[in-house]
C-alpha cells in the first residue's frame, strides 16, 4: 500500500474521516441499540438517506445543513478540541476554551463538509468494537482505488450516546495531527496567532464556498 506523508496528511485525513464515515456497509449484523457500532451505523443511515434524495429542486445547501447537524451530534466537540490543544488547553480561560471549541468545529466544517457532495459507492466494513467502561474503539476498513484503508473510531459514552473524539486512518490520528500543527503555530505566533489563523481559514473557506456556487 502506498504510504502517505504524515506531515501533510491533515486535509486528506479529515476528508476521509467525514466522507468515509457515510459509506459504511450497512449489511453488518445489528447489535443492541446502545452499542457504539450500532449508533455509528444509525448515524450513517441518516446521512446516506439525505445524500440519496433525488429532488431536482433541492439545493445542496439544504442537504448540507441537515448533514452538519447530524455529524455534529455524533462528535464530542469539546473533548476533541481539548485533546487537540493538549497542554495549551490548561492555559486558556473559560471563554477562550469555548471560543476554541467553536472555531475548531467551524474550521473542520467549512474545510471538509462540502466533500460529502461527491458521494460515491465506496463502502466501509465494520470489523469489531472493543468497549471498556465509558470508552470504546470501533474498527472499520474501506477499499478505495484497490487500497484497503483501516479506519479506527475512538468514542466515549455521553449519557447513552457514543460520541467520536478521535479518528485514526492508516495509523494517523486526527487529534495528534492537528495538535502538532497547532503546537507549532502557538510556539511561533502565540495563542492569539492561532486564533487569527483559524478565523482567516474559516473566512477563506466560506468565500470559496460562495464562489463555487455562484
Amino acid at each position: 500500500m502506498k504510504k502517505i506523508n504524515k506531515l501533510s496528511i491533515a486535509p486528506l485525513l479529515m476528508s476521509l474521516s467525514l466522507t468515509f464515515f457515510i459509506f459504511i456497509n450497512t449489511s453488518v449484523p445489528c447489535h443492541a441499540a446502545n452499542e457504539p457500532m450500532d449508533q455509528l451505523r444509525d448515524t450513517v443511515n441518516q446521512i446516506v438517506d439525505i445524500l440519496r434524495r433525488d429532488d431536482p429542486g433541492e439545493q445542496w445547501v439544504t442537504k448540507k445543513e441537515e448533514i452538519v447537524k447530524i455529524v455534529k451530534s455524533r462528535f464530542a466537540s469539546h473533548e476533541l478540541a481539548q485533546r487537540v490543544l493538549a497542554l495549551n488547553w490548561r492555559a486558556r480561560t473559560g471563554q477562550e476554551k469555548e471560543q476554541f471549541v467553536s472555531l475548531f468545529s467551524q474550521v473542520l466544517e467549512t474545510t471538509y463538509i462540502n466533500r460529502l457532495k461527491s458521494y460515491s459507492d465506496e463502502e466501509v466494513t465494520f470489523k469489531k468494537q472493543i468497549v471498556n467502561n465509558d470508552k470504546a474503539i470501533v474498527y472499520s476498513e474501506i477499499v478505495k482505488n484497490n487500497q484497503e484503508i483501516p479506519i479506527v473510531y475512538r468514542v466515549k459514552d455521553d449519557k447513552g450516546q457514543w460520541l467520536i473524539y478521535d479518528i485514526i486512518i492508516e495509523g494517523v490520528s486526527l487529534v495528534q495531527n492537528y495538535r502538532q500543527q497547532f503546537d507549532r503555530i502557538i510556539k511561533n505566533e502565540g495563542y492569539d496567532g492561532l486564533v487569527r489563523r483559524m478565523e482567516e481559514k474559516i473566512q477563506e473557506n466560506q468565500q470559496n464556498d460562495i464562489e463555487a456556487h455562484e
